[in-house]
C-alpha cells in the first residue's frame, strides 16, 4: 500500500485545508465574519476526513494480514 501522502486523497485535502485556513485567517478578503467561520470549519472538516479515511483504510489492511496470518497458521 503506498504512503498517504501519495494518495489524490491527500493532495485534495491538504488543498481544502490551505484554502479553507486562508479563508478563515482574512488572507482572502470576506465581508463578514460568517465566511471566516465557514473558513475554519471547511478547515478543520476537511483534516477530520482525511483522518478518518486513512484510519479505515489502515484498519482493513490490518484486518487483511490478521486473515492471512491466521490462514497461515491453519496450514
Amino acid at each position: 500500500m503506498k504512503p498517504g501522502y501519495k494518495s489524490t486523497e491527500f493532495w485534495l485535502s491538504t488543498a481544502a485545508l490551505v484554502i479553507g485556513a486562508c479563508v478563515a485567517s482574512g488572507f482572502f478578503p470576506v465581508e463578514s465574519s460568517v465566511g471566516q467561520m465557514l473558513g475554519m470549519a471547511m478547515s478543520g472538516l476537511a483534516a477530520l476526513g482525511y483522518g478518518a479515511s486513512r484510519t479505515a483504510v489502515k484498519k482493513k489492511q490490518a484486518e487483511e494480514e490478521a486473515q492471512w496470518e491466521y490462514l497461515e497458521e491453519e496450514e
